[in-house]
């Protein structure tokens, strides 16, 4: 019996589900039937084991119907609830998003977007580019930094701690942007950390989310999903997304407004039905 139950909590939520689902059509169908008179065994020429597989048979069936039906419904969406906060899954680009923008940027919030320093078709540097005026961004940068005591290093930029969020109004789209200190650049201005680095930064993200947006509902991409560099191997978008929900359920935070991650592109890669109840599956993993 261990062995079946810890075979069964392997499988996947949809799956399980399914199998529930199925089991429970079966029964009830089975109980009407014998409440109205009708049995297999009122079948002439029947034997035991064409009764066991018509039964086998249609459990089968109602339970492949079940998981495709779970899978068409939640295949580019899901809502769930942490810490009284609502927050949605699904596919979509950050910059058609309404409310707080979070853009993730380096701890300098670099202004150099040349595909050298800063990558011209990266959330920041798209960001930058046409959705900002670089004057307005390096002064939102100097009184962010004059607020935390920050003075600039022997390079002339300022280091902001990861986590860190400046609130950004920008006069060209008339949107606010909450830009992140997601990642450190190297020597060679590489985006670099990694996955205890990354939680980290995922926990102060919250609460200056929390300081800053004033009710306001958020949006934010699958952080990590880009070009930063995991040093201790890539990461892929089911962990990042599983990262950022429960950061957010450790972090104490709770939102009175709606929390958006959006996930670019193809999304049909992973299930987010698995999501669904996260933090009941995640002890068994």
């Amino acid at each position: 019996m261990k062995k079946i139950y810890h075979w069964y909590n392997n499988l996947s939520k949809q799956v399980r589900d399914s199998i529930i689902i199925s089991t429970t059509i079966v029964g009830v169908v089975s109980t009407i039937l014998s409440i109205i008179g009708i049995s297999l065994g009122d079948w002439e020429k029947s034997s035991i084991w064409l009764r066991i597989a018509i039964v086998i048979g249609a459990f089968l069936i109602i339970c492949a119907i079940t998981h495709h039906i779970i899978g068409r419904i939640f295949r580019d969406s899901i809502n769930l609830t942490i810490r009284q906060t609502l927050v949605s899954v699904e596919s979509g680009d950050i910059f058609e998003a309404q409310g707080l923008r979070v853009i993730g940027c380096d701890t300098h919030f670099d202004t150099r977007i040349d595909d050298v320093v800063i990558a011209k078709k990266s959330l920041h540097g798209q960001l930058f580019l046409n959705h900002g005026k670089i004057e307005e961004i390096e002064k939102v940068i100097e009184k962010e930094a004059l607020r935390l005591g920050i003075s600039k290093n022997d390079d002339g930029q300022y280091d902001f701690p990861l986590g860190t969020i400046i609130r950004y109004d920008s006069s060209v789209d008339n949107h606010t942007y909450l830009m992140l200190a997601l990642t450190e650049l190297n020597a060679d201005y590489e985006a670099h950390t990694n996955m205890a680095k990354f939680e980290h930064m995922l926990m102060k993200m919250w609460k200056e989310i929390d300081r800053v947006y004033a009710s306001n509902d958020i949006a934010l991409p699958l952080l990590g999903a880009g070009i930063a560099r995991f040093d201790d191997g890539p990461k892929y978008k089911d962990s990042l997304l599983r990262c950022m929900l429960c950061t957010l359920n450790s972090s104490g935070v709770s939102f009175n407004s709606k929390v958006k991650i959006l996930i670019y592109g193809d999304i049909k890669d992973f299930s987010l039905y698995e999501y669904k109840d996260i933090f009941h599956t995640i002890p068994r993993r």
